[in-house]
């Protein structure tokens, strides 16, 4: 069975080992010290690991973070990271942006950095989130099949995916991945959503003295991305389709998925 969202509570129910019971809890979510890494120097990095996949198999720990930006990491977060193994960091900002706040892994040595601007330039902000989301889509499949190729890589994970915020353009692109190995979208959204309770709190430990610094009000609620999804699959028939018009494969989704999930045995 699907996972959906029952209850007050807005457990999210599924069917795992044949039993109908609680797989997640969103509002647990962000407080499990496993998914949202409080490094100094972020306020929204985050493991995608843990969430129920297609075929009996759940996402990964520890290999695909989401991230704010990495402009003002200090070498002990860095070092923190390069301990868990880091291998790769894919930058969805624009060019200004990495002209004016450069990644501190865009000249490294020991980390593969990749810049992969989503879109040309801030969109409009009358369009409105959902509209915004819907364009990455259509007009920026093939940067987002460069996103999916970069993980496909020799010794590419694990891997960050961010940008400034890692709100918007991370929480399409990381929606589509998850999408794309399985991940039912009511995860899918929660998963997005949780950028809100990142940034609801004084933020005091990392240390930042930009606009992410103190409490921040984000707009991020989980049916932007639930209808994003919707999208996706009316306008484009699914992620596997939109991937596979842009050159990532049946072979390479497969590839993706047995690098991103494991078997729940």
């Amino acid at each position: 069975m699907s996972p959906t969202l029952t209850g007050s509570s807005s457990t999210i129910r599924g069917s795992v080992g044949g039993c109908d019971e609680p797989v997640m809890d969103p509002s647990a979510l962000v407080d499990e010290p496993a998914r949202h890494l409080r490094l100094a120097g972020t306020r929204n990095m985050r493991d995608i690991g843990g969430y129920p996949a297609a075929g009996g198999r759940r996402t990964r720990w520890r290999t695909l973070l989401r991230t704010d930006a990495l402009d003002a990491l200090p070498t002990a977060s860095q070092a923190r990271l390069l301990d868990l193994g880091l291998r790769q960091v894919i930058d969805l900002r624009w060019p200004f942006e990495l002209a004016e706040l450069p990644s501190v892994f865009a000249s490294s040595g020991a980390v593969r950095y990749r810049s992969i601007p989503l879109l040309d330039n801030p969109p409009a902000p009358a369009e409105g989130l959902p509209h915004i989301y819907r364009r990455m889509l259509d007009e920026r499949g093939g940067e987002l099949a460069a996103v999916v190729r970069a993980l496909l890589e020799d010794d590419a994970l694990p891997a960050i995916i961010g940008c400034a915020g890692g709100i918007d353009r991370t929480g399409v692109t990381i929606a589509l991945i998850l999408t794309a190995i399985g991940v039912p979208p009511e995860v899918v959204a929660t998963d997005y959503a949780l950028s809100a309770a990142c940034f609801a709190t004084d933020g005091i430990d990392a240390g930042l003295d930009d606009w992410r610094a103190g409490t921040v009000e984000v707009n991020c609620l989980p049916e932007y991305m639930a209808s994003t999804l919707e999208h996706l699959d009316l306008k484009h028939e699914g992620a596997a389709s939109l991937l596979h018009r842009h050159g990532v494969g049946p072979a390479d989704l497969a590839e993706l998925v047995e690098r991103l999930t494991m078997p729940l045995d």
